[in-house]
């Protein structure tokens, strides 16, 4: 078993078990080595790491990116058409973002599909899923999170840092997941300090 590693105290009311489905093993993005080298365990004690300013293609054509998020909670879940508890944890996905689309929440999908927009399309329209789908058939952007299996989910902040992760399928449409977004998307969003000018720089008559 395992559980979520945690970056956030808010995010320690989520407190529930899954297990990991080793699906793909690619290159560990050493900037995550700290984070998620830990015991299985929550690690709420380990400080948000910035999340990778990726650029993706969609399945209609644009580039999704972390920049057009910015100010938004984003769930990042890399995923593949040929991987069983990927496919199990999609409708349950759809749900959290038809439920939480309009407040200030957004979904993205990368697939790790060789075959890219001719395997994804397809199982995406059957599924009726309306979340953005980004293609990484290279596994380029999956490589920038340290992906090294299929489902691995990022929860980024408004602020742009990854405070979860988690390893394995989910149902998203659990009543305590529904419970924890909801209060998650509910609670005012920090923004970042204006530092105070020093006296030189407001142009005070006190001495530098």
């Amino acid at each position: 078993m395992n559980r979520i590693k945690l970056c956030s105290p808010m995010l320690n009311q989520l407190k529930r078990s899954f297990v990991i489905s080793p699906c793909l093993n690619i290159i560990f993005w050493t900037g995550l080595l700290a984070l998620m080298a830990v015991p299985p365990s929550f690690a709420g004690e380990n400080a948000p790491v910035d999340a990778p300013r990726f650029s993706v293609p969609s399945l209609d054509g644009h580039e999704l990116t972390l920049k057009e998020y910015g100010g938004k909670y984003l769930l990042v879940n890399f995923w593949a058409t040929w991987c069983g508890p990927c496919k199990m944890e999609m409708p349950s996905l759809e749900s959290l973002y038809q439920k939480f689309q309009n407040r200030n929440f957004g979904v993205i999908a990368v697939s790790n599909d060789i075959f890219g927009a001719q395997v994804v399309k397809p199982y995406i329209e059957a599924q009726n899923l309306t979340f953005p789908v980004g293609l990484d058939p290279k596994l380029k952007v999956s490589n920038e999170f340290g992906v090294i299996s299929l489902p691995t989910t990022f929860l980024i902040d408004p602020q742009g840092k990854i405070i979860g992760v988690l390893n394995g399928a989910e149902d998203w449409s659990d009543p305590k997941t529904l419970l924890y977004f909801d209060q998650l998307l509910t609670a005012p969003v920090k923004t970042a300090e204006t530092p105070k000018p020093s006296p030189c720089q407001d142009h005070s008559n006190l001495p530098c």
